[in-house]
């Protein structure tokens, strides 16, 4: 068995200090090895302990992040600030026999402070003396040692020569060793790509003391140190880099958009031509937040340089980018160098030795975040931003663009990954300057709830980020295992992350710099995983789909898409390891190496089972999240779209709407709910009467079977395919996806609402009892839900009732329709909202007509409550009689009833026409409903118990042999299966299915005889 060494990021903190006392024999021991391994008496000039009057000003001389120059921030207990390369070498090796973790620091800009602050005594080595630059024209290249700065880099070659650059960061202090490790980006990026694309030697001090060039650490470090970050395998000393040509003239510019002067167009814009331009122009777009008497407004800078000269940019921005208004009057024709210093923010005319100051600028408090953009965010996105920077006012984002060179070059080709389908980059920004924690938390929130939201609108599976904006959000380690390392290790590195750690493993496996050995190896099952998927896919796309219960992750991945905090408890039993496929393929493998390893496999889309039978098992299993898989593919022309089945409603419904204002699909409410189980358990919504199920609409299908084949209908059989449209498909396979025909919808439609109190309407009772019958048999335009809950008014409780309707016309007709039908109910045409289908989504789901249809991409809009719900359908009205009694059912409880009106549409499709048969002879459904906050078994019980006396009162005027239940609010009360035998399945399967639940055991027979597919209430086989 292969064993790990992890990837070197140490991101946690603890406060840690070495006394003065324990200081000097660390320093005498020193001393001592350091003279023996460099041969010198005299080794005290690069010794700085704790106790020296040196040690404050040379340890926070390059420290630009003021969060960890505290006091209360953990020091080394000695720098050591080597001018000489044996220097290093003896460094690393003492460290080592004194038992000391090394810390090295080129510039000292990682955001984090990684570089100078660790948990456990350390030494700081300190770069900064080994700063020389020596350039070879001739070669057009450079050797530049680890502790120089970019403005030294950039000095030195100026010198040389004007018609020479390096594609390198803006900040003139910046080191060189730690931005050229990590990637390092700037102006030219899209012209020459990355700083490591021009890396062509390096020379390291290994874990063994030994220098290194090229040659002697091999191609597999050499790769490695190119954006994996040198000091996860050494120490950097120095790169050789090949410079690049820039003309004599290039042009440089800055144009200011408030939101009233087009600032929204001018981004929305940038987005995909800063990214498609040519690739001479390089374009940053700021957007930042500035506050005057009161009001907070946001402006969007976009800055420039095109290496050419001012007529050549207006020119060609007046052809990419009209919205923009370039004028030459605001462009700048200048030098490379002068350019480097106005993107520092110096003044034009500064002299360019000011690049050779190493000089600390007065630092602040700041906090930095990433992400990386593939597609444009659409204009409301924009617009919602500017509302939530208004929000968190000091945050501002740094938009840089991607594209040219960088689309041409594999994101294997260094460990640096993010490459091709990248529009731009973002930094999140916060600096202040108050120094205490309250600060720190207020400011540090406000940049995690900017990037929170732009969740939706960046790259995702996994979210990108850039390695030289460090991040501990993302992931700590603890124990530095592999599975740790691999939180943050795929957002930073993606597949690259399993080609590190090999490396690692190889150069230091005894993981001196930075970590203590510990491996995620050592879980058999999670390597028997691993190992099995790599057969059938790469081994490093096996690891970045993997969560096993040691990963960093592993809560907030299971814990997504549990929308029922009943099963979010320390006792729920949970899966040995999540999977979460990004391709169809990696189901297929899954499958197969579920029952190669010997453990059951639950399926999850949304997460929205009541009983959470998608994510909840009694013996060991996985769980395949299939949130990755939620691409949808919507065809105006043939009215139909392929989604996959972890896509949301909310996101098919956002999708067709984006097509056409004229098409919808008749399935549920929630947008959160995910599509792969609703479709399969039938799928319900306001369209029902007009349109029937969702499930009446599916056309065709992909699945992965029990031998792991991928097959659609022709190759799943009629039988399957009948199946998985209502029988629940988790019993069957792993649906993939299911094609859909759209159904036509009104440009506008109308949604009303009308409450009525018991206490304060005598008629509502007649209300309740007229609706049953006219919900039912009115007009297939209209759908009408009535919820029953209970209410109090003036201190006394009472029953409130209320109907909510969709009717697909204008508002005069849906009350000119109910006051013939329901003339009862009183609607009037101020209870009416005309809307568009699309906003009827947003008003079903409580969303205010006129929000952005971009609400229904949240994810995240759902708080998971405690909650229990159960299902019946009534064939029969409730006599008034029996309303009564329920009224008074209701007013001593917690539980409410919706109840969905059915007829239309139902009553003329088979009962056996798809496996759900809940068609002609029902008026309604009925789902009980109960919510509460309080954790722990009293309550569980108290309302738990509510439900189900409430179902029992209800047994009278409900469906009965069998008494129906809907598929989809699966209920375990109902019955459940240990054996899952034929007869067990049958005392739920005849509930949820009648008589079709025969035909669902055949099918199951058939395809499935061995049971691999499984929950509490699958259908079974008849073996």
């Amino acid at each position: 068995m292969l064993l790990y060494g992890s990837i070197f990021f140490s991101f946690v903190f603890f406060s840690f200090s070495l006394s003065w006392a324990a200081s000097d024999p660390a320093r005498h021991s020193l001393l001592q090895c350091l003279s023996e391994s460099i041969g010198s008496p005299d080794v005290s000039a690069i010794v700085v302990s704790n106790t020296n009057p040196n040690f404050t000003f040379v340890l926070g001389a390059r420290i630009h992040n003021s969060r960890f120059n505290k006091s209360s921030t953990p020091k080394p207990a000695i720098i050591i600030a080597p001018f000489e390369e044996s220097h290093v070498s003896a460094a690393v090796i003492c460290s080592q026999k004194l038992g000391f973790q090394l810390r090295t620091r080129s510039g000292g800009h990682d955001y984090e402070g990684l570089s100078y602050v660790a948990d456990q005594p350390f030494f700081m080595l300190d770069m900064y003396k080994l700063h020389s630059v020596s350039i070879d024209m001739a070669d057009e290249s450079a050797w530049v040692q680890a502790g120089a700065t970019l403005g030294e880099l950039y000095y030195n070659i100026w010198e040389k020569s004007n018609v020479h650059g390096f594609p390198a960061g803006v900040c003139p202090t910046v080191g060189v060793g730690g931005h050229i490790s990590g990637g390092g980006y700037g102006t030219l990026i899209r012209k020459y790509g990355v700083s490591t694309d021009h890396l062509v030697d390096a020379k390291i001090v290994d874990a063994n003391g030994k220098i290194l060039d090229r040659k002697a650490m091999g191609e597999d470090l050499f790769w490695a140190i190119r954006g994996g970050g040198g000091g996860s395998f050494g120490v950097i000393l120095a790169y050789k880099i090949k410079l690049v040509r820039v003309p004599e003239t290039v042009t440089v510019f800055r144009v200011e958009r408030s939101l009233e002067d087009n600032a929204t167009e001018v981004a929305f814009k940038w987005q995909t031509v800063a990214a498609t331009t040519d690739s001479n122009l390089f374009m940053r777009m700021l957007l930042q937040t500035n506050t005057k008497n009161n009001q907070t407004a946001v402006k969007v800078s976009i800055l420039g340089l095109f290496l050419g000269d001012a007529d050549g940019v207006v020119t060609l921005l007046n052809k990419d980018f009209p919205e923009l208004g370039l004028r030459k009057d605001k462009c700048t024709e200048m030098r490379w160098i002068d350019s480097v210093l106005w993107w520092a923010e110096f003044d034009l005319g500064t002299p360019p030795i000011v690049l050779q100051y190493r000089n600390n600028k007065d630092t602040s408090f700041l906090k930095r975040k990433s992400d990386y953009v593939q597609t444009p965010i659409p204009r409301d996105g924009l617009e919602s931003l500017w509302k939530k920077m208004s929000e968190n006012g000091k945050v501002g984002l740094a938009c840089n663009a991607y594209g040219g060179i960088m689309n041409e070059i594999n994101e294997t080709e260094s460990a640096f990954p993010h490459r091709a389908g990248n529009l731009y980059k973002i930094q999140y920004w916060v600096n202040w300057y108050e120094p205490d924690n309250e600060a720190d938390v207020t400011y540090t929130n406000q940049a995690k709830a900017v990037h929170e939201f732009m969740t939706r609108f960046v790259s995702n599976n996994p979210r990108r980020t850039y390695l030289n904006y460090r991040d501990i959000d993302i992931g700590t380690t603890k124990t530095w295992s592999y599975e740790e390392g691999k939180a943050y290790g795929v957002s930073y590195f993606h597949g690259n992350y399993e080609r590190l750690v090999h490396v690692k493993t190889k150069v230091d496996p005894n993981n001196f710099f930075s970590f203590s050995l510990s491996y995620a190896a050592s879980d058999p099952t999670y390597q028997s995983l691993l190992q099995c998927l790599s057969q059938s896919i790469p081994s490093q796309n096996a690891s970045a789909i993997l969560f096993s219960n040691t990963n960093p992750s592993y809560a907030s991945v299971l814990q997504a898409y549990i929308r029922n905090a009943r099963f979010n408890t320390s006792t729920t039993p949970k899966p040995a390891i999540i999977i979460t496929p990004t391709e169809e393929s990696h189901v297929s493998a899954a499958v197969n190496c579920s029952q190669k390893v010997g453990f059951h496999l639950k399926v999850r889309s949304g997460g929205h089972d009541y009983e959470g039978l998608s994510y909840v098992f009694g013996q060991p299993f996985f769980i395949l999240d299939m949130f990755n898989l939620r691409s949808i593919l919507v065809d105006i022309s043939d009215e139909s779209a392929w989604v996959q089945a972890g896509a949301t409603l909310g996101e098919l419904y956002y999708n067709i709407w984006e097509s056409s204002n004229v098409h919808g699909f008749p399935a549920g409410l929630c947008p959160t709910v995910g599509v792969g189980g609703h479709l399969s358990g039938a799928g319900y919504g306001t369209l029902i009467r007009k349109y029937g199920l969702a499930s009446d609409h599916i056309v065709d299908a992909r699945i992965v079977d029990v031998n792991g084949k991928i097959l659609d209908r022709e190759g799943m059989g009629e039988e399957l395919f009948w199946a998985i449209r209502g029988g629940g498909a988790a019993s069957f396979g792993v649906v993939l996806a299911y094609k859909v025909k759209l159904v036509r919808v009104p440009k506008t439609v109308t949604v009303f609402r009308v409450d009525n109190l018991l206490s304060d309407n005598a008629n509502t009772t007649d209300i309740a009892y007229k609706w049953q019958s006219v919900a039912a048999t009115t007009d297939n335009n209209l759908f009408m839900r009535m919820i029953l809950q209970p209410a109090t008014r003036n201190r006394r409780r009472t029953v409130r009732v209320s109907i909510r309707g969709l009717y697909l016309g204008d508002a005069n007709n849906a009350v000119a329709l109910l006051n013939r039908d329901l003339p009862e109910l009183g609607l009037s045409r101020e209870n009416c909202t005309e809307t568009s289908w699309i906003g009827s989504v947003l008003w079903w789901t409580s969303i205010a007509v006129g929000t952005s249809p971009t609400a229904l991409l949240d994810r995240n809009v759902n708080n998971a409550d405690f909650l229990k719900r159960k299902s019946d359908y009534v064939q029969t009205p409730i006599p008034r009689t029996g309303l009564e009694s329920l009224w008074q059912k209701l007013i001593g409880g917690n539980v409410g009833l919706a109840c969905n009106s059915y007829g239309g549409r139902m009553d003329e499709i088979s009962a056996t026409e798809t496996p759900f048969p809940h068609r002609a002879g029902n008026l309604y459904k009925i789902q009980y409903t109960v919510n509460w906050d309080e954790p722990g078994n009293v309550a569980d019980m108290n309302f738990t118990s509510q439900a189900r006396e409430l179902h029992e009162f209800m047994t009278p005027f409900v469906s009965k042999n069998p008494r129906r239940a809907y598929f989809n609010y699966r209920d375990m009360d109902i019955g459940t299966a240990e054996n899952w035998s034929y007869e067990e399945g049958k005392v739920y399967g005849e509930s949820y299915f009648i008589g079709n639940y025969e035909r669902l055991v055949d099918v199951k027979t058939a395809v499935d005889p061995e049971n691999f597919f499984r929950n509490e209430q699958s259908i079974p086989p008849r073996t």
